[in-house]
């Protein structure tokens, strides 16, 4: 038993009660109902605390004292319901819960040591007050999630929860190219960077500001900004220098998130490839100061959620696609057939090509090839997005954003030559 065990699991239990009584106190005149308030459930973690420690001279204590506050806490609910309070069951269960992590702070044998055990309970008062009183925030988040995207993310984490764990983690297929267990995970992790940005345009809105929308954009696909903003710059020149801004942005977030898959899978990988990417991140950093100037409103981005489970079925079988043709370029062909698989998968998603590569740069190529191989991806992905604003958004936009394109891959050039020298 540690010194002061007891002293500190009641002070932790006290402190829970005080932050979680507190906070029901600022919010007891909005929510109707008598019960919870800062003493209430102070007396309620000491009472849960003290029961406990009376546990070894009988095991009677600490269930009659919990259906106790069970019966105050019904007899109470009970008398609100007949004066018709509109209300919930919140408060009613947070004493309970309140209860509970006071025993538990107390309790020894269950989570040791007692740091863990006081860390837990903190944590768990902490996060129960952080749900209180974030009430109008989840009502809100609720009312702006619809019913199709709740149903699509749900969905994909079955995959995500569900199968994914069950998939086999071996080598197989032509070459052993593919590993199940492994392909899983990596879809579920680009869909997961994809879906933070989706969640927080679904939160604030894109038009929220040109930066935060273009950078979420970013994080869900380069491209479909790309093409958002060039429609509208098509039909209003004027937004131009916006749209090409915007443009920048998004390709940059998207050479960031480059970094972190590389990073995430082969961290080494860094070494060199940060090097071209820092250099192509500067070519688009000054893109942007040159061609942006903010005019006019937010174009509407069309963005998917990127859980759906269709959507994720697609990746998948494209990442295994890469996958395969990477490893059989490198078997057969050589680098040069590597460089070609990049370019041919660069034209349309610069993930894929990112992740097959990242794989083999950890067992069959040298890290040279493998960021060679990268920017040769995104060289391909930069120039396919610029003819697309060229083609959609017109000449006012097309010159700015080949400009940006421009200095990307310059700046890629510069790095991998850099990286060859060294």
């Amino acid at each position: 038993m540690e010194p002061y065990e007891t002293h500190l699991g009641v002070a932790t239990a006290l402190a829970v009660g005080l932050l979680v009584g507190l906070e029901r106190e600022q919010t007891k005149g909005t929510r109707g109902g008598q019960i919870g308030g800062v003493r209430t459930f102070a007396v309620v973690a000491l009472v849960g605390a003290l029961a406990t420690l009376l546990g070894p001279a009988s095991l009677w204590v600490p269930l009659i004292a919990l259906l106790g506050v069970i019966s105050l806490v019904a007899i109470s609910y009970a008398a609100d319901v007949k004066k018709d309070t509109d209300r919930g069951m919140t408060t009613e269960i947070t004493v309970i819960g309140v209860y509970l992590l006071a025993a538990l702070a107390v309790s020894r044998g269950v989570i040791e040591p007692m740091e863990d055990r006081l860390l837990l309970v903190a944590a768990i008062g902490v996060a129960m007050t952080f749900l209180l009183s974030s009430k109008e925030f989840f009502h809100n988040f609720a009312q702006r999630v619809s019913r199709d995207d709740f149903y699509a993310t749900v969905k994909f984490l079955i995959v995500a929860v569900i199968a994914l764990p069950l998939l086999p983690n071996r080598d197989m297929g032509p070459l052993g190219a593919i590993n199940p267990r492994t392909l899983g995970m990596l879809v579920v992790m680009i869909s997961g960077l994809s879906f933070l940005g989706y969640v927080a345009m679904r939160l604030w809105g894109a038009r929220r500001g040109l930066i935060l929308s273009a950078a979420l954009g970013g994080l869900v696909s380069s491209t479909a900004v790309t093409l958002s903003f060039s429609r509208r710059a098509k039909d209003h020149p004027d937004l131009a220098p916006m749209a090409a801004g915007a443009i920048a942005i998004a390709w940059l977030i998207m050479l960031g998130r480059v970094a972190i898959v590389v990073a995430l899978i082969d961290a080494p990988l860094m070494r060199t490839l940060g090097i071209p990417l820092g250099a192509m991140f500067l070519g688009g950093l000054i893109g942007f100061v040159l061609t942006f100037r903010r005019s006019g409103e937010m174009p509407k981005m069309e963005l998917k959620n990127p859980f759906e489970l269709g959507s994720a079925i697609k990746v998948t079988f494209m990442f295994a696609v890469v996958l395969l043709a990477s490893r059989a370029a490198v078997e057969y062909v050589g680098d040069g057939g590597l460089y070609l698989a990049a370019a041919l998968g660069g034209s349309t998603d610069v993930d894929a090509i990112t992740v097959s590569t990242a794989k083999l740069a950890q067992s069959t190529i040298s890290h040279d090839v493998a960021t060679i191989t990268i920017c040769i991806g995104i060289a391909v992905n930069t120039i396919v997005k610029a003819g697309l604003a060229i083609g959609l958004g017109g000449s006012a936009l097309g010159k700015r954003v080949s400009l940006t394109g421009l200095l990307v891959l310059l700046g890629g050039g510069v790095g991998i030559a850099v990286v060859t020298l060294l």
